[in-house]
């Protein structure tokens, strides 16, 4: 938060959970300092506190928290993003000044911020504030594509990047299954997409809403002139166990499962194809997709 404060001219929306008791403890002491005031003077900061006396409390609500952010924001578009990343110093300006302003004519886009992650034995060095800094630092192996799989290879920043033909300041992908990017979506009421609230602890909770975005008719256009960081850190303990515990969890809501069967019922069994990606978007050629339908009577 004290880099976005230096960084970010727009007054941000944040919103925490109190995992345990003694959390409003620890957070009136930091407040009592004049200078975490001082940063913290522009933030809507939105607090949860559940109760302490369920076991239902270290299910980490973490789609609800972004929902409430979202409820939170007063401005026409949004941009979520975790508490451990750091966005490029030029987002905001370049997303209000050109991204927005170039898009074409649909409200129904998604702006597509790449993601990169510093490794943990640079995570002293100064961050790059600049695309050129970034490309050398992906050059030497210091800064790499967070999870290049399915999470965060369709945005196919790396060989955008490496190729050097975006041709302008986005290019458009196709979206794909168990993609969760992370993006600027536009808030006003015939647009926005919550999070689905029922996703907790980690799992699901952002390719849930890609999902949903898709089959929605959202377009996915990639920045080309931005980015948002993650330096790497030991392995976080999440407060319900995280990822692993959701999954054996007797009673749970899983993204293959459930969710997923509710999709195909309520957007049909092709759910998870792009909707509204074009058959000239870089998706369609990078990602080897045919544009062309099969129709069987």
């Amino acid at each position: 938060m004290r880099l976005l404060h230096k960084i970010e001219p727009t007054p941000p929306r944040s919103s925490s959970y109190l995992t345990d008791p003694d959390d409003i403890g620890q957070l009136k002491s930091f407040f009592a300092i004049p200078a975490n005031t001082a940063i913290y003077a522009r933030v809507t900061l939105v607090l949860v506190k559940p109760d302490y006396t369920s076991p239902e409390r270290l299910k980490y609500p973490i789609n609800h928290l972004r929902n409430l952010a979202l409820y939170a924001a007063t401005t026409s578009h949004v941009f979520v993003m975790d508490a451990d990343f750091v966005p490029s110093p030029n987002l905001y300006r370049h997303a209000r000044d050109t991204l927005l302003v170039d898009l074409p004519g649909s409200r129904r886009q998604a702006i597509v911020i790449p993601c990169y992650a510093i490794r943990e034995d640079h995570k002293d060095d100064p961050l790059p504030t600049t695309m050129i800094e970034l490309e050398e630092l992906i050059d030497r192996g210091v800064a790499y594509i967070t999870d290049p799989g399915s999470g965060h290879g369709p945005t196919l920043a790396v060989p955008m990047m490496t190729t050097g033909n975006t041709g302008g300041f986005w290019y458009e992908v196709c979206y794909e299954s168990q993609w969760e990017p992370y993006y600027i979506v536009p808030r006003d009421s015939d647009n926005l997409v919550l999070y689905d609230a029922r996703f907790r602890n980690q799992g699901g909770d952002k390719q849930s809403h890609a999902l949903q975005l898709n089959a929605a008719g959202f377009q996915f256009l990639v920045s080309t002139e931005t980015f948002i960081l993650h330096k790497d850190h030991s392995k976080m303990v999440w407060p319900g166990g995280g990822f692993a515990e959701s999954q054996k969890a007797y009673t749970h809501w899983s993204y293959f499962a459930e969710f997923m069967r509710e999709m195909e019922d309520l957007y049909g069994a092709n759910v998870r194809w792009p909707r509204a990606c074009s058959a000239t978007a870089i998706g369609w050629q990078v990602q080897q997709r045919s544009p062309i339908g099969v129709l069987m009577g």
